[in-house]
């Protein structure tokens, strides 16, 4: 074989295997799932329009009794953010944002006026815009109600 068609072979392989990992500022979605990971059973995402790969759902965090969950899109590059309170399930609030932005991924507020956010791998949350806000997970910072 020569060396282009190897070099070639290499970088078609490299592309392959970067589509089977979690999209980029995301790593908590490359374990294996467990079963904490499984959404309330009151909670469906049949038929709710957020494009949700319910496959591949993780929860990341319980706050005072709130299960905040992440799951791949089903559209290339994008992640959600799913928030689901224990005590009103029929109040739980999911959206889905590109996975290649700067920091901040998206921003859910609830009817109780509670706001998360949803964060890439690495953002440091001590920075001065995030003051008044709590990290509770790598990927997720709440401010209270």
């Amino acid at each position: 074989m020569n060396r282009r068609f190897l070099a070639v072979l290499a970088v078609a392989a490299g592309i392959g295997l970067a589509g089977c990992s979690a999209p980029a500022g995301l790593k908590a979605l490359d374990r294996e799932a467990t079963a904490e990971d499984k959404l309330p059973e009151s909670m469906s995402l049949t038929g709710v329009d957020l494009n949700v790969d319910a496959g591949t759902v993780r929860l990341l965090a319980t706050d005072d009794g709130v299960r905040y969950f992440a799951a791949r899109g089903s559209t290339a590059g994008t992640v959600c953010l799913i928030v689901a309170p224990e005590a009103v399930p029929e109040r739980w609030r999911a959206a889905c944002g590109g996975a290649a932005t700067d920091e901040e991924i998206l921003a859910l507020t609830g009817v109780d006026g509670s706001t998360t956010k949803f964060i890439r791998d690495g953002v440091d949350a001590s920075q001065p815009k995030y003051e008044g806000w709590k990290q509770i997970h790598e990927n997720v910072l709440i401010v209270a109600r």
